[in-house]
């Protein structure tokens, strides 16, 4: 599995749609196997996407992303992990051990609630009609 986390000064980068780097972690199982560092220059939201299809990218953890980017995202088929917080590596830790999404990990001043298909919501989603993004 590749997974993709948006990063910023060794955090989660706060807003995904103006990342400007994506650390590239490839995993067997709960284990890392490499990583490596790559730009992500284009702010073009469909440019963004095909970027991280074309690294074949299975997740996407970040933070805060706007609704047209989580639908292309979604729509690619990657899964999106959204509204993380916190150092990269205790995220990455807690994703592999299958503890994210977690309330330690939440973006300041998130309601936590988003919509079913997009991120979490194979886990407690908000009905359809209610959250944010409803």
């Amino acid at each position: 599995m590749r997974i993709a986390m948006a990063v910023w000064n060794q955090r989660v980068s706060p807003l995904f749609d103006v990342a400007s780097e994506l650390l590239l972690i490839d995993t067997q199982g709960s284990r890392e196997t490499g990583r490596t560092s790559v730009p992500l220059p284009d702010s073009q939201l469909p440019r963004r996407v095909r970027r991280l299809v074309d690294l074949g990218v299975d997740v996407l953890i970040c933070g805060g992303i706007s609704r047209p980017l989580a639908g292309m995202v979604h729509t690619s088929g990657i899964r999106l992990v959204p509204f993380t917080a916190g150092p990269v590596e205790q995220v990455l830790r807690a994703f592999l051990q299958g503890q994210l999404p977690s309330q330690a990990f939440v973006m300041p001043g998130w309601c936590g609630r988003w919509r079913r298909g997009f991120g979490w919501g194979r886990r407690g989603a908000a009905p359809r009609g209610r959250g944010r993004f409803a």
